[in-house]
C-alpha cells in the first residue's frame, strides 16, 4: 500500500456501479439566500442526487448583523450498491462554512457575496480489497442574487473555487484508469473549479419547496472523472419568519 498526498482538490468521491466509472468530483448546492434584515435566518434539508450517486444535504444562513450572514453547508453521498458487487462502492462528505455581506434590493431581490472555507474525506474502495482514502480542504469566493415574491422563490449564484488534498492514501492496485485520473489530479493541482447553481422554490412564508440544479465548469472534466452535474430537492423554513409572527402575536 502506497500513501500519497494530493496537492488538488475535490467535494465528495463517488465510485458508480459501473466498474469503469469512478467520479472524483461532485458539486454540491450552492445558497442564493434571500435575506432583507438582520435575523434573518434561513434553514433546510434535501436529497441531492446525480448518475448512479445519492446522498443527503443539510443548509442554514443567518444574518447576526444588518447587512451580514454567516453560512454553514453539509453533504454526504454514496454510490447505489450493486449486489452483484458489493466489494465496490464510494461515499463522500463535505461540510463548509463561510461569511459574507448582503445588499436588499427593495423587497423582492438580494445581492450576497460569500467566502468561505471547507474540508471532508472521500473513500472508495474498487475491490479486491483496494482503496483510496482522501482528505481535502477548499477556499471559494461565491456572488449571488436571488428573487421571491409571495409564493416563488429563484436563486442563482457562482462560485470560484480552489480545492486541496492535504492527505490521503491510495492502493495502487486500484488499477487503470483510476491511477491515471488521479495522477492527472494531482498534477494539475491546486484545481480552480468554477461552479454554478439554481434553485427555484414554490410555497408560502416559512414553508419552501426547493428545486436545485448545480454544474462543475472545468475544463478537462472528462480527464479528471469529474461529476458534471448534480439535482435535488430540498424543504426549507425561514425560521425568523416563525419567530416574528409569534412575537407580533398578542397575548390573549
Amino acid at each position: 500500500m502506497s500513501k500519497i498526498i494530493f496537492p488538488f482538490a475535490l467535494l465528495a468521491t463517488l465510485f458508480l456501479n459501473n466498474a469503469c466509472t469512478h467520479y472524483y468530483y461532485v458539486p454540491n448546492t450552492i445558497q442564493a439566500p434571500f435575506l432583507q434584515k438582520q435575523h434573518d435566518a434561513r434553514t433546510s434539508l434535501g436529497l441531492i442526487a446525480g448518475n448512479q450517486f445519492s446522498g443527503w444535504e443539510a443548509q442554514a444562513t443567518y444574518s447576526p448583523l444588518k447587512y451580514t450572514a454567516v453560512m454553514f453547508n453539509y453533504m454526504r453521498v454514496s454510490s447505489n450498491r450493486d449486489q452483484d458487487v458489493n466489494d465496490d462502492w464510494g461515499r463522500g462528505r463535505t461540510m463548509e462554512v463561510a461569511i459574507g455581506g448582503y445588499y436588499p434590493v427593495r423587497d423582492f431581490a438580494t445581492l450576497s457575496l460569500f467566502g468561505g472555507w471547507g474540508s471532508g474525506y472521500s473513500y472508495n474502495s474498487y475491490g479486491a480489497n483496494a482503496v483510496a482514502d482522501l482528505r481535502f480542504e477548499k477556499r471559494f469566493l461565491q456572488p449571488g442574487i436571488a428573487f421571491q415574491n409571495k409564493f416563488v422563490h429563484i436563486g442563482t449564484a457562482l462560485r470560484f473555487t480552489q480545492l486541496e488534498y492535504v492527505k490521503g492514501k491510495v492502493d495502487f492496485e486500484i488499477g487503470e484508469p483510476h491511477l491515471t485520473a488521479i495522477q492527472r489530479i494531482e498534477d494539475a493541482s491546486p484545481i480552480f473549479l468554477p461552479e454554478l447553481s439554481f434553485n427555484v422554490g414554490f410555497g408560502h412564508r416559512p414553508f419552501w419547496g426547493n428545486l436545485n440544479l448545480n454544474f462543475s465548469n472545468i475544463d478537462k472534466r472528462e480527464d479528471f472523472n469529474f461529476a458534471d452535474f448534480t439535482y435535488g430537492i430540498s424543504f426549507m423554513i425561514e425560521v425568523d419568519q416563525l419567530f416574528r409572527k409569534k412575537a407580533e402575536t398578542p397575548d390573549r
